[in-house]
């Protein structure tokens, strides 16, 4: 399990053990750390962190909570945007990376926002591929009802919390085909419960304020045919995050982090050569 081109590691937390896969070999060279979204692993990032090592980047990418290899304790209160910050602060800390530019794709960008926020001194550079700054249901005017949705979802994991696997599956999420397909094969790599505690804390995300503190150099990547994010919350988040920049890519979907790697990694690679 897992990608044996990078060292495989881990944190051991008072929560249980965090794993992440890292090339940290160029000393003195930036470190780009690149956070995966729900339902996934960091193999979101195979080629993309290839890529990246051959142009003497470090690279680190971990198995968020509930993913992959980490720890999938069954806690509501460990999936919260503060313990995920936590735990990649840990990795950081154990790794003394003090030279990085943070990549948050989807969920994983929401954990970007997080860490940026509690630790702005820290990251160097922000890029957000297909990230909502706030509970998506505002944009689309149906705010509303996020209470009622909460709800359910939560009564739902709640009704689940019975269910476990003896192994959960570890797939190439790069390599994934399809949205459909993606999905089936997430819900298989961790309880259910898990999952859902993390959809309805969609709910409660609101960085609105938060962002307008960020300093660094950052880009927003966002498609045109996005069914989560709306045009009018990227230019949002553009107009808050003072000199960010929005790229359009020719993918059209909200899964250009696993749908369009080539171009993923084009987007990184300028940005950060820009950024020397």
């Amino acid at each position: 399990m897992g990608n044996s081109q990078f060292k495989q590691k881990f944190i051991e937390t008072e929560n249980g053990k965090i794993f992440y896969f890292c090339d940290l070999s160029f000393p003195g060279r930036p470190t780009v750390i690149l956070l995966h979204g729900l339902s996934s692993n960091h193999t979101t990032w195979d080629y993309p962190m290839e890529v990246l090592r051959r142009h003497k980047y470090n690279v680190l990418a971990p198995d968020l909570r509930g993913h992959g290899l980490s720890d999938k304790s069954k806690r509501k209160e460990l999936y919260k945007m503060p313990i995920f910050s936590n735990d990649l602060n840990e990795i950081i800390k154990q790794e003394k990376i003090d030279n990085f530019v943070l990549v948050g794709y989807s969920f994983g960008g929401q954990i970007a926002f997080e860490y940026i926020d509690e630790y702005p001194e820290r990251v160097k550079g922000l890029i957000l591929i297909s990230a909502n700054h706030v509970n998506p249901f505002k944009y689309w005017k149906i705010d509303f009802l996020s209470p009622i949705a909460a709800g359910l979802v939560n009564l739902f994991a709640f009704a689940l919390l019975w269910q476990k696997r003896k192994n959960y599956y570890y797939y190439q999420h790069g390599k994934a085909e399809g949205y459909w397909n993606s999905v089936r094969h997430g819900l298989m790599t961790m309880p259910l419960s898990i999952n859902l505690w993390m959809i309805s804390g969609m709910a409660n995300i609101n960085f609105k304020e938060s962002i307008k503190k960020i300093k660094v150099p950052s880009v927003i990547v966002w498609s045109k045919k996005d069914v989560f994010i709306t045009r009018a919350e990227i230019n949002d988040i553009a107009k808050a995050i003072k000199g960010a920049e929005i790229i359009i890519p020719q993918n059209e979907s909200h899964f250009i982090g696993t749908d369009s790697q080539g171009e993923t990694i084009e987007i990184i690679l300028n940005f950060l050569n820009n950024k020397d």
